[in-house]
């Protein structure tokens, strides 16, 4: 007979409840508050409101951000993940901040985090991936489906995959409204 929970999912379950101090079931609970939280943020078609929806998930979103459609912000660590005011997040990006092997590779490969910090006034293209331990300083653009596994600096210009920076942006940074 097929089990409902996999030791997969009954394992990782409790990693997570462990390294949140927390009993499994008020985690499971707070968890299923989460994740109804990011459906609903990745559909509701006012971008403020998504915004607060993940606000509500425990991510650190300043001012007047934007937040895309289907964006996902680490569903398991969302505090560790800081979005300064007036930037923007594409559509379908990926905001990880945490890493794992998997049951056969835990102990070469255990789970790990680090924040991800975005700084003021960046923008984020559609289809990005952004790993966990990045800082993107204030005023930089990330292009179109790269993938941001180490820092950028400010005031850049970055792409690829994996992203780099290919110019240093001059006359950012001034709000115009």
């Amino acid at each position: 007979m097929a089990t409902l929970v996999s030791n997969r999912d009954k394992v990782t379950f409790g990693e997570i409840a462990d390294h949140y101090h927390s009993n499994k079931l008020l985690f499971g609970i707070k968890y299923f508050k989460n994740w109804v939280l990011e459906r609903l943020a990745s559909s509701v078609p006012v971008p403020s409101w998504r915004a607060t929806l993940h606000r509500m998930r425990g991510v650190n979103l300043g001012q007047n951000v934007y937040v895309g459609y289907d964006v996902v912000f680490d569903r398991i660590h969302p505090e560790l993940i800081t979005v300064g005011d007036y930037s923007e997040i594409g559509d379908r990006c990926i905001l990880s901040a945490h890493t794992r092997g998997s049951l056969t590779t835990r102990q070469a490969y255990p789970r790990t985090m680090a924040p991800i910090k975005i700084g003021r006034g960046v923008s984020v293209n559609p289809g990005c991936i952004i790993t966990q331990g990045v800082e993107i300083g204030d005023n930089s653009i990330i292009g179109i489906g790269s993938v941001v596994s180490r820092s950028i600096s400010p005031n850049s210009l970055a792409l690829g995959y994996p992203a780099r920076v290919v110019k240093k942006l001059e006359g950012v940074g001034e709000l115009k409204t």
